[in-house]
């Protein structure tokens, strides 16, 4: 007979066992399980029915806007013209029409009176080809006479005049600018005697040496009171021409005027084979630019280029004074710096800021 402590231990392992059993049967039930997406639906590629026409997409249609006609110049260059003159001009107007996208033609003469289409303007030089008349008969150009005298300015037609000199104007530039680039103010001109316009060079001269340096006292001997002066009568031979270079080479002059009217070869020549520069009014021979300073002219190229706007802007009526320049400048005589300077000088003496203290109408002073 068994034990009853015997028999309880038996039970216990007994249900210990069948504990176990069912435990892992509960934990075999609870197994993971995973999501998995849907599956994504595919979109079904419609094609068009064929007896249905696409609708075409829009096209854009790009508008030009018509092309004006170009604006033309042209250059009336008759018979008799001054060929150096004419060539400078020319040169310039072509430069001045590219500048506005203006077509630009040189003729000779005109077949008729009315001018082909699209010309804006026509400048005219001299001799006078009929200007008053070819101005009267196309109202809607504007036209300008270079050089032509005798020719009313009207509502179309403007001029510029010919080259004018003002003696004293050009006197007062070359007495400053020889006092500037001249050491000890030696400096003296050359003028023609018993003319309004040698009196008016010569007396300007002075004037415009004195206004730069004042008492023009030198510091070295020899002790000469400048500007110096010197006059020439009409029609004067060589010896005359050197005895006055003489007086001027005697007293240690460094730089020289030859005004208007003095344009001898002889003279220049002379002058620059003593050593002496010179400032003039004419372009200089070859052999004489190692001493040629600069020349004073009046230059219808530069009232050419300040009057190009009012051209074009259809401002007729006007009568424009050719101004002075500065040509020919010797760099190695006339430096950047004291070349501004006296241009300086000049910009107020042509605006009337500065007078050259001559009447030019006498010779006299004012």
């Amino acid at each position: 007979m068994t034990e009853p402590r015997f028999q309880f231990l038996r039970l216990f392992r007994i249900g210990c066992i069948v504990g176990i059993i069912s435990l892992a049967a509960t934990l075999g039930g609870c197994t993971l399980q995973t999501h998995t997406p849907a599956p994504t639906p595919e979109l079904e590629e419609v094609t068009p029915d064929a007896g249905t026409p696409a609708e075409p997409s829009p096209q854009v249609v790009e508008t030009v806007a018509p092309t004006a006609a170009a604006k033309r110049l042209m250059l009336l260059n008759p018979p008799g013209s001054n060929p150096t003159e004419a060539l400078e001009i020319q040169t310039v107007l072509s430069e001045l029409a590219a500048q506005d996208q203006m077509e630009f033609e040189t003729v000779a003469e005109l077949q008729t009176l009315d001018l082909p289409a699209g010309v804006q303007a026509m400048v005219v030089l001299a001799p006078d080809p009929g200007l008053a008349n070819l101005a009267a008969a196309n109202p809607g150009v504007q036209f300008l006479g270079i050089g032509i005298e005798g020719v009313p300015a009207g509502s179309n037609l403007s001029l510029i005049g010919p080259t004018a000199r003002r003696a004293d104007q050009q006197g007062f530039l070359a007495g400053y600018l020889a006092s500037v680039i001249t050491p000890d103010w030696r400096v003296g001109a050359i003028s023609r005697s018993g003319s309004v316009e040698g009196n008016s060079a010569r007396l300007g001269f002075r004037n415009g040496a004195i206004f730069f340096c004042g008492l023009c006292r030198p510091a070295f001997p020899p002790f000469v009171q400048y500007p110096l002066r010197v006059e020439l009568p009409e029609g004067a031979d060589q010896a005359a021409m050197q005895a006055a270079a003489d007086q001027l080479i005697a007293n240690a002059v460094k730089t020289v005027y030859l005004a208007p009217g003095i344009e001898e070869a002889f003279l220049a020549e002379y002058l620059a084979n003593a050593g002496l520069n010179i400032i003039g009014s004419e372009p200089p021979a070859e052999a004489l630019r190692p001493h040629w300073i600069a020349s004073i002219q009046a230059s219808q190229v530069e009232a050419l280029r300040q009057f190009w706007f009012q051209l074009l802007s259809a401002s007729g009526g006007q009568v424009i004074e050719a101004p002075l320049v500065l040509t020919e400048v010797n760099p190695d005589l006339l430096s950047e710096g004291r070349q501004r300077l006296v241009e300086r000088m000049l910009d107020d003496l042509l605006s009337g800021y500065i007078d050259s203290g001559v009447d030019p109408t006498t010779g006299e002073p004012r």
